[in-house]
């Protein structure tokens, strides 16, 4: 008999397992818990589920009847774990379904009805499969041929996770970036040694980053390129001035500006030019007035064209220049 699993292992060891193969792979998404309820989230409950089971999937439709999704990988505490189709409410969606359920049992995997519930379908597992061997094995086999069905019938009203959903849920997952540099330093190999905090703030520049250049070409920047000639982001702004964006994640804005201000008048004029035609410093943080104080102070005394702008993280939003 096998011993009872650790429900929040669980669901730590399938969050990393997902996020390993997304970094592996493009346009790999998700769907985590959405809602924080009962301090779920906070526990390391990163799917739906209960103490008892977890239940992911990897496309954005649900039953209302059974508050599972149509789609799922679903494991026990047990170790049971089964591929289980459910569509109780929904008659538009129900053909799609079998549709998907005929396509799996085409492969040799034949699902058993649920007696009491109509529309429910499951297929187990062999039980000397571990669960992360199954869903590995899900993502390589059932994943690819229904994301095929769905994408050719976009009529089924049965989203594939994607982008929106990965920056709204997945990366505000608590301890999301400490996975991940989990991850990285897992797979990082040589003498060098890896340092954790190194890693997160990179993942956190590289996130700012990727960010700002959508932001920036939605308000009208052209020839927007990142990491040329070692600076963060080059833009032309809508008034035809060269940028130079260098993009910080220290604790301060303070701290940020001590930072940035060598490399951005390096990249600038050494060893003797003059490309850009305002240098502008950007975190994630608020500035204080010290800080806007300290910048005016600059440009007056020293001339130099050296401004600040805050990026919202949650509202996708540049400030103003200080």
């Amino acid at each position: 008999m096998r011993s009872k699993l650790d429900i929040i292992k669980m669901n730590k060891n399938c969050f990393e397992f997902l996020l390993k193969w997304q970094l592996e792979h493009e346009d790999f998404y998700f769907v985590p818990r959405k809602r924080n309820n009962n301090g779920r989230l906070d526990k390391g409950m990163y799917f739906r589920g209960s103490d008892d089971y977890i239940v992911l999937t990897f496309w954005d439709k649900s039953d209302p009847v059974d508050k599972i999704y149509l789609i799922n990988w679903d494991c026990n505490t047990s170790g049971e774990v089964s591929i289980t189709l459910c569509c109780r409410n929904d008659p538009e969606k129900l053909p799609h379904i079998v549709a998907i359920k005929n396509m799996i049992e085409a492969t040799g995997k034949k699902f058993d009805k649920f007696s009491a519930n109509i529309n429910k379908w499951k297929w187990y597992y062999p039980s000397n499969m571990n669960y992360i061997e199954t869903l590995e094995d899900f993502v390589k086999h059932e994943k690819p041929m229904i994301d095929k069905y769905l994408l050719a019938h976009p009529e089924s009203g049965i989203p594939l996770a994607d982008e929106k959903i990965d920056n709204k849920y997945v990366k505000k997952l608590p301890g999301y970036l400490d996975h991940v540099a989990d991850i990285l330093i897992q797979k990082k190999t040589g003498d060098i040694e890896a340092i954790k905090a190194e890693y997160t703030m990179t993942l956190k520049h590289n996130h700012l980053s990727n960010e700002m250049v959508k932001v920036l070409k939605r308000k009208g920047y052209t020839d927007v390129v990142t990491d040329k000639e070692f600076v963060d982001i080059q833009a032309i702004d809508p008034q035809g001035k060269k940028i130079y964006f260098e993009l910080k994640t220290a604790d301060t804005v303070k701290l940020s500006i001590r930072q940035a201000l060598g490399q951005l008048l390096e990249y600038n004029h050494y060893p003797n030019k003059n490309n850009a035609d305002k240098l502008i410093i950007v975190t994630s943080l608020e500035i204080t007035q010290q800080d806007i104080q300290y910048l005016i102070g600059m440009r007056s005394r020293y001339k130099i064209p050296v401004y600040y702008q805050q990026f919202d993280m949650d509202k996708k939003s540049l400030t103003k220049e200080y």
